[in-house]
């Protein structure tokens, strides 16, 4: 299998070829895309955790989302059950949750760079801790 992990421009992380069991990088909630061995490919969110026991079946979701407006319409997910012994190709994006602020879709793309009003930051009136090779 082969295993590719991209940053949000869609910059190439970390890549390998290793058996399924064998995955160093755990993709939980990532927004990922498996090849299977007959090519179909599925798209959708990796929801099953890489623990310490063998993974026979890997669960994908989606969201009941309309891709138009980014409206959720239901609260259900759509899952993909896939068989790990079929993945010929395993891709996932860091920090592609929108949990971790990325826009809601059920797409693999990167998404566009979110920009930041700084009068709208939250943090703009922490302090700030100043360290030693700071002050240099």
């Amino acid at each position: 299998m082969k295993f590719m992990q991209y940053n949000l421009s869609g910059k190439i992380v970390e890549q390998y070829s290793c058996d399924f069991d064998q995955l160093k990088a755990n993709p939980i909630g990532e927004k990922v895309r498996v090849t299977m061995d007959n090519g179909k490919i599925c798209v959708g969110f990796w929801d099953t955790f890489l623990g310490q026991c063998k993974v026979e079946t890997a669960e994908i979701s989606q969201y009941d989302l309309d891709e138009k407006t980014s409206k959720l319409r239901s609260s259900n997910s759509i899952v993909t059950f896939v068989p790990t012994s079929r993945i010929a190709k395993l891709e996932a994006i860091l920090h592609s949750n929108p949990r971790w602020g990325t826009g809601p879709t059920n797409k693999f793309e990167f998404p566009k760079p979110v920009k930041i009003d700084p009068e709208l930051d939250p943090f703009k009136n922490w302090p700030i801790k100043i360290t030693p090779s700071q002050n240099s």
